[in-house]
């Protein structure tokens, strides 16, 4: 989902499709499931049983950590960065390292998956950009500890190199200590 706070606090769907997937960790059915599967779907939200709504979480990991990399550290959408020379290369092999980190922790990512990823950030003239890269651009507060720092500290922890997403979780954090020191 691409959303974004508008003034009063309450959440703007900036742009379809709505899905959340849905599921017990252990893959039970459970009455929990159900009652939220029910309310999401009153909102208009498809939230289909992921059947391992752990490998799903890692996989959408992999897919959000690549679009903030991309859109954060080059400060662009997915289209600006796509109309320079080597853009598309750097989505991916971003998205080559968050996929390797998901592989090594038992969650390879399925190929459509991947190709879904390429596609959307190596896509010419989008307008996507996360809502962490409109914080950032923002000068707010963002969530780079645990989309980006996160990832590349159990990438440390499985042995998997990361040296662009290293960067662009280095980049984020100058942005924050700059906030934390009131200089934003």
């Amino acid at each position: 989902m691409v959303t974004t706070l508008d003034e009063e606090g309450g959440i703007l769907r900036m742009a379809p499709p709505a899905v959340i997937l849905t599921g017990e960790r252990d893959a039970r059915p459970s009455a929990r499931v159900d009652a939220i599967r029910t309310v999401l779907t009153r909102a208009g939200i498809d939230s289909p049983d992921a059947g391992d709504i752990v490998a799903a979480m890692w996989h959408k990991w992999v897919f959000i950590s690549t679009l903030v990399a991309v859109t954060c550290l080059m400060r662009g959408t997915v289209g600006e960065v796509n109309a320079v020379p080597g853009g598309a290369a750097l989505g991916a092999s971003l998205l080559a390292e968050a996929a390797a980190v998901s592989a090594a922790a038992g969650h390879p990512v399925p190929e459509a998956e991947l190709a879904f990823t390429t596609a959307t950030v190596t896509a010419p003239g989008s307008s996507l950009t996360p809502s962490l890269y409109r914080d950032l651009i923002s000068g707010s507060p963002t969530e780079a500890d645990h989309v980006l720092t996160d990832l590349t500290v159990r990438a440390r922890a499985l042995g998997v190199a990361t040296p662009l997403l290293d960067l662009a979780a280095l980049h984020l954090r100058v942005h924050e200590h700059r906030l934390a020191a009131g200089r934003a």
